[in-house]
């Protein structure tokens, strides 16, 4: 384990491995709703993509949890960046052959967020094997910002180029990333939390171990609950972006990354300042200012008039993200031992993330009923709450 000024090789190949991944990730992410709006004219269907993608955590997640604390964990991202890749491959022939529709592009979402609640929490659980305790912020931190520099910022503005050049070569470039990352995630340790020979309990009882911990834990228990709520209004905002740079602001698809990109600057910024904010301040403050920020954020998107304005604006969104992302992750880490997290982490992101299900359908709902701008309304309205409870959640964090 790394300690003092250097965090180690092995976490130094995680961060790579992390990068290049992330670029894969960032193009998928900003060329599916983009090739959605090319398939429907329903602003409910174009958000079922985001809830597709998110649908995978209350159905497939606490499995997950168990395979991940069962599994040699570096071997267990091996073979899920290897089937990732296939899947955007053939997502990839199926634009090329002009055979997509818009239930193709919600089970590809599905089928890989399946893959990422093995590699994510695969990930969140490696961290403390190779960083001192007291350094989890700032590993933390290189790795959100890393995720944000490599998912929006280069991600977002590649995948809108490249699909502007043809809708298919994104895909093809996000299954390439998925196999090069297979390098670095190699020279990982090998990590299993429990040794082959040992009897463990039924699936069943290790699938509700984490969710046990969480609903016994004095913070995580209203930690969880708070950000649940906020994601809702996270998801609604994420889901129609690209209607409100696309149909609103009449912005093109390179508008649109760029806009990604525009929050990937705010957070690199804000997640590489993450550690020296926790040094000076307590979490808890932090954390209630940012949630606050980003909930403004979407509130004065839902105004603007241009896409510039909306480019500003959405650094100020990412930069608040960066700082809950970094630090937000940390929770879970410090509260929970070894031997529990990669279930607890899936339990927690089961919860938070199910919710994003909900904010991607509704505020696609809102739009087909009313407007993109009063469905960033109702959104930014929904994180202004959950920042209200973060407020009571950090009342009973222990040494807060």
């Amino acid at each position: 384990m790394a300690t003092g000024g250097g965090l180690g090789p092995a976490f130094r190949s995680l961060l790579a491995a992390t990068f290049v991944t992330n670029i894969g990730d960032g193009i998928r992410l900003a060329t599916l709703p983009l090739l959605a709006t090319t398939l429907t004219d329903s602003g409910f269907l174009v958000a079922s993509v985001t809830a597709a993608q998110f649908f995978a955590w209350p159905t497939f997640g606490p499995i997950g949890g168990v395979i991940v604390d069962r599994s040699d964990r570096r071997r267990l991202i091996l073979f899920t960046q290897a089937w990732r890749a296939v899947v955007m491959g053939v997502l990839a022939f199926a634009v090329f052959t002009d055979s997509v529709a818009i239930w193709h592009l919600c089970l590809v979402a599905y089928v890989i967020t399946v893959g990422e609640i093995q590699v994510d929490p695969s990930v969140v659980a490696t961290v403390p094997k190779l960083v001192a305790i007291d350094e989890l912020d700032r590993a933390n931190g290189r790795i959100s910002t890393t995720e944000t520099v490599a998912n929006d910022f280069a991600g977002g503005p590649v995948g809108a180029l490249l699909f502007a050049v043809a809708p298919w070569l994104p895909f093809v470039v996000d299954a390439a990333t998925y196999l090069t990352s297979v390098a670095p995630f190699s020279r990982l340790p090998a990590n299993r939390t429990t040794p082959v020979t040992t009897e463990r309990p039924p699936i069943r009882t290790e699938m509700s171990e984490g969710f046990r911990w969480l609903g016994s834990h004095a913070f995580l228990r209203p930690w969880t609950q708070a950000v649940a709520l906020f994601n809702v209004g996270v998801a609604g905002a994420f889901s129609i972006l690209v209607l409100l740079v696309t149909d609103v602001l009449a912005g093109s698809e390179f508008a649109f990354g760029i806009v990604l990109s525009a929050a990937a600057a705010g957070a690199t910024i804000a997640g590489l300042l993450s550690g020296w904010l926790t040094e000076r301040f307590r979490r808890a403050p932090v954390m209630i200012a940012a949630a606050t920020a980003t909930a403004i954020s979407v509130l004065v998107a839902s105004a603007v008039t241009a896409t510039w304005q909306l480019i500003v604006v959405w650094i100020v969104n990412g930069a608040a993200g960066g700082v809950s992302l970094a630090i937000g992750r940390g929770f879970i880490q410090r509260y929970t031992p070894n031997e529990l997290l990669g279930r607890t982490a899936i339990a927690s992101r089961t919860i938070t993330r199910s919710s994003f299900v909900v904010g991607a359908l509704l505020a696609g709902t809102i739009v087909d009923a009313t407007s993109v701008r009063w469905a960033f309304v109702a959104a930014g309205t929904v994180q202004l709450i959950g920042a209200g409870l973060y407020a009571r959640a950090f009342r009973r964090e222990p040494h807060s």
